[in-house]
């Protein structure tokens, strides 16, 4: 299992991407990744037997983050995750990347796309 550090930029540049943010973890940051996947999977929210392998750390102001990105390495039970967050949202603060990078971040990076560089290009090809 990894941890990665990425800064809030490269946040930002995730407009495609989704995952859980946990705010506020100090401490052993492994712990906290065992920590969440033992919780997440004993109240049946990760399926199959799958975990959170590599997650990524960052830092904004004081507090240090987590990101636990949805990707197809982890089977969730989103709508069990969505009651979870809410319930340990005091304890964890957990928010989505979708709502945090807007609403801490000031937004995604509007850089183009791959598939708005393609249409642009194909602009007058008939």
């Amino acid at each position: 299992m990894a941890i990665q550090d990425i800064t809030t930029e490269s946040l930002r540049k995730m407009n495609n991407d989704e995952g859980l943010i946990l705010q506020g973890c100090g401490g052993n940051l492994h712990e906290w990744l065992n920590g969440i996947n033992q919780m997440l999977t004993e109240d049946g929210i990760l399926l199959d037997g799958t975990k959170f392998e590599d997650i990524q750390k960052f830092q904004n102001g004081n507090s240090t983050c987590l990101l636990f990105p949805f990707n197809e390495t982890v089977k969730i039970d989103m709508e069990k995750l969505v009651i979870w967050r809410i319930k340990t949202h005091e304890q964890f603060g957990g928010t989505w990347l979708s709502d945090y990078v807007p609403n801490k971040l000031g937004g995604f990076d509007k850089a183009e796309t791959c598939d708005e560089s393609m249409d642009e290009g194909m602009q007058g090809i008939t």
